[in-house]
This record gives structure tokens, sequence and C-alpha cells, in this order.
């Protein structure tokens, strides 16, 4: 029994000092996103692909603000000034273009890149521009016409290395977007393979990184007539892949009825054992600071589900548990005045 006691009391104090590491967001909070990439992810031809994936999120209640630098418009030595039209519908949101032109050959010095904009190092432009997502996807055309494929998974995975260096939110890679040329389409199948591994390969090591396989969504019918870029469907299927991934890493918050609890709670989840996912209740009486966070046995802060003040209610939160391990984890919730911990497991 002392036993048992001992290692819950060590547990516990682990679990007040653990520091949170992944991105979590509550119902209304907005997220913000840096998509890193060429063409397909920057300026005016990827309006169609990043206005579809904050409709899609909007729809969860999720609101987004994309962030980055690119100075001018898709078109080379062109300004926003150019699309007025198109910045109405951004509604002035012209900093989310990402790393405009980035090419993995020319990333060892991005000041001689005479495509990208700004000129600075990876690491500096995702250290200036804080966000909680970072998407990267690197562009059909570069892969035909530009890299070696006997170079560029390694050239890839440096960039990968020096972005996750850089920060410690989610990264989210992406397959190349297929072509209808069949030898362009092998070197394509060739180099996702390589990109599926690369991250595999972080994600092993406990990097907050994932990948979507959006070609795997795609056809023929989704491409433009100049063989390397989407056409308005295929846009639609790569904010589709963004939206299914980005919401795999996300845990929303919602408020269960208006009435008004005579008591702070904390219930046991449903299911349990679970994989993926699980749904938390818990009741608040009255405004108060509400923190829920999520333990491992070694009283390791494993993910902040929320970290707000909230108005008294009953609320319920789904817990994605889809990069952890199988194991016992411990849920906390804290407010002003209770706090209780209870166990779960995760089973896959």
């Amino acid at each position: 029994m002392f036993k048992k006691l001992l290692v819950a009391t060590i547990v516990l104090s682990q679990i007040l000092i653990a520091q949170s590491k992944n991105l979590v967001t509550a119902e209304g909070d907005t997220i913000r996103i840096q998509p890193i990439g060429d063409s397909i992810t920057r300026g005016t031809v990827g309006v169609t692909y990043r206005q579809y994936l904050k409709e899609l999120l909007k729809k969860i209640n999720i609101p987004i603000n994309y962030v980055g630098e690119c100075t001018n418009a898709a078109d080379a030595g062109s300004s926003w000034t150019n699309y007025q039209a198109l910045y109405n519908i951004l509604e002035g949101d012209i900093e989310h273009d990402g790393y405009g032109g980035l090419r993995i050959d020319q990333l060892t010095d991005m000041t001689n890149n005479t495509r990208g904009y700004p000129k600075k190092t990876i690491q500096q432009l995702v250290k200036d521009n804080p966000s909680d997502i970072i998407l990267l996807m690197i562009g059909t055309n570069d892969i035909i016409s530009v890299y070696q494929l006997s170079t560029a998974p390694a050239r890839l995975d440096t960039l990968i290395s020096r972005i996750l260096r850089s920060t410690n939110n989610k990264v989210i890679v992406t397959s190349i977007p297929p072509t209808p040329l069949p030898i362009a389409n092998g070197t394509i199948k060739t180099f996702n393979a390589a990109i599926s591994g690369i991250v595999a390969a972080h994600k092993a090591k406990g990097e907050k990184i994932s990948y979507v396989d959006i070609n795997a969504m795609m056809g023929n019918d989704d491409i433009s007539s100049d063989s390397y870029h989407p056409n308005s469907k295929g846009y639609e299927k790569i904010g589709q892949g963004f939206f299914e991934a980005i919401k795999s890493v996300i845990t929303s918050v919602e408020k269960k009825n208006n009435e008004i609890p005579n008591s702070f709670g904390l219930k046991q989840n449903y299911p349990n054992p679970f994989n993926p996912t699980t749904k938390i209740d818990y009741s608040v009486v009255g405004q108060s600071n509400v923190c829920l966070e999520v333990f491992d046995q070694l009283g390791r802060k494993v993910k902040t589900l929320v970290n707000k003040e909230q108005n008294g209610g009953n609320y319920q939160i789904e817990f994605n548990s889809f990069d952890l391990p199988s194991g016992v984890y411990y849920y906390r919730l804290t407010t002003d005045n209770f706090h209780d911990t209870k166990k779960m497991l995760v089973l896959k």
C-alpha cells in the first residue's frame, strides 16, 4: 500500500511540473498555419486549396490564420496590387504564401534562390513567422525538371531537420501530387516512398511530424493542362488532405449544454480502452481557469487538451491518441477550486 501511494505521489508531482509539447485547440481558438513549398502552395494558383481548407476548418469551428512571408504575388516581379480582386477575397491575408519558390536543391544558401521570397534561410523563415502547424509540400514541377532523384531524399531530410530544429510545433509533410506524364509519375512514386520513410524516421525519434498521402487522393482528372499543377478539383483534394491531417492533431472542445452544474467533476473517459479516440466529460461551476492534461506513466505531459478560462457548464472533449504508443495514461483536470486525475488505456 505504501509503495502504491509513493508511486502515485511521484507521478502526480511530475505531472505538476511537466511541460506541454503538443498542439490542441479549444472551440473558437485561432490556429496559425504556415504553408511552405513551391507554386502548388503559394501565390494566386494556391488560393483555391487555402480558401477551401479554411472553409473546411471553419465548419468544425476552427478558425485559422495563414502566416509566412512572400512579398510578391505568384508571378515573378508582380505585387499583390496587380491582383486586387484576389487580395479582397483573401481579406488582405497575403502573408500566407509560405516560402514561394522553395527548392530543396538551393536550401544550403537561400540567398542564391532566384525564385524564393524572402532571401532567408529556412531556419530564419520559420523562427520569424511563429506558427502552430507547418504544411510542407514539394512542387511537382521541380521533382520532374530540377531535382536529381538520387540526391533529393537527402536534401529533403536536411530541409525537414532544419525546420524541426527551428520549431516546437507540428510539421505535416505531404506526398507530391501526380502528373499525367508516365515517366514523371514513376519518379514521383519513387520520391514519395522516400518522403514517407523520412517522415517515419523522424517520428520514430519522437519528433512532432506526420505524413499525409495526397497523391493517393488524386488522379489525372485533378491535374491541369500544364501537366504540373492541379486543377480546381485537384486543389480541393489538396485542401481535403491537409484538413484530415490537421484534424487528426487537433482536439476541439465543445460545451455540451447550457445547464450549469452544481459541482465540479471529471468523468471516466469513454470508450476505455480505446484506439485512437475517446471522449472525456467534465463539469465547471462558474467561471474558472480550466486545465485538462494527459500524462504518460512516468508523469511526462504528452498533451494539453484545455488551458483557458471557461464559463460554468458541462463540457466534452475528444482525445486523439493517434501519435501515442499503447499503454496506460492519466488525464488530470485542474480548476481554481478543483482537481482530479483518472486513468485510461490506449490499445493499438
